[in-house]
């Protein structure tokens, strides 16, 4: 199971969805073939940037999360850097059956995982980073579907991601302050990046309604966002703007989560 648990196939079963909620956003859900093999491609990316990341951090992991595959021991190293590049080899193969855009788009996805793992754990770039990363699924399922509406959910992923990943840098600071590795929290303080998380938070509230007003998704769309979302965005920021402790962030950091299926769900239906 451990092999199964280090991929965290949920988070992945997520990218798949992303992928074809960016072909079909503002649209009809209409599959194609294409969107079979694209949806495998994010998959497989997104296994191996977890398997990639949880390499590169299994020390931190030792003090962050020791309950981990590679730290807790069910898993060895050797066996999951064959799982990694088996992954790879798969994400590669699905998309160059798509094209060479698409092709283009998972390698850089790829490359730019490892990179982050291996050497780009900085303050902004590698948050930044990781949410680009998590919105180019839209983008993949927006070249496949030829949608260019593909990029309200990625700039609206970015929002989401970015806020999410400065907390989980937060919640893992002390791990991160003994391997050397300079975070956001740990460079500028936990009310700083706090603040930040705060304001991308609130440029997300701000900016649901926009898709609606420039009339590129429909009222279900506003609907949904703004009796789903909205509450939860709100809720996140006040939580965040009081100087939580850690439950709270944890709390924030899951919500972030079901902010993102709300989100989708907005998306599907505009």
């Amino acid at each position: 199971m451990g092999y199964l648990a280090i991929i965290r196939p949920v988070n992945c079963l997520l990218t798949v969805l992303s992928v074809w909620v960016g072909a079909w956003v503002g649209g009809s859900i209409v599959f194609r073939a294409g969107l079979i093999a694209a949806g495998c491609a994010g998959f497989a990316t997104c296994a191996f940037g977890n398997i990639i990341n949880d390499l590169m951090d299994v020390e931190i992991d030792r003090i962050n999360n020791p309950r981990r595959p590679l730290p807790a021991g069910t898993v060895t190293r050797t066996g999951v850097l064959v799982e990694a590049a088996l992954w790879s080899a798969i994400a590669l193969a699905c998309a160059l059956i798509l094209g060479r855009y698409p092709t283009l788009l998972v390698l850089a996805a790829l490359l730019a995982l490892f990179a982050y793992a291996l050497l780009l754990k900085q303050p902004y770039i590698g948050n930044l980073l990781v949410a680009l990363i998590a919105g180019s699924s839209f983008i993949l399922g927006g070249i496949i579907g030829r949608n260019p509406t593909c990029l309200i959910p990625f700039l609206f992923a970015i929002l989401v991601h970015l806020p999410r990943e400065i907390i989980k840098d937060v919640l893992d600071i002390e791990g991160d302050r003994s391997a050397g590795v300079i975070s956001l929290p740990i460079r500028f303080g936990i009310a700083p990046a706090l603040t930040v998380t705060a304001i991308l938070l609130g440029l997300c509230l701000v900016g649901l309604p926009i898709p609606y007003l420039i009339k590129r998704l429909s009222a279900r769309y506003l609907v949904i966002v703004l009796a789903g979302a909205a509450p939860l965005i709100v809720y996140a920021l006040v939580v965040v703007l009081r100087a939580p402790g850690r439950p709270a962030l944890v709390r924030i950091s899951l919500l972030l989560k079901a902010i993102m299926l709300v989100g989708l769900s907005g998306f599907l239906a505009g």
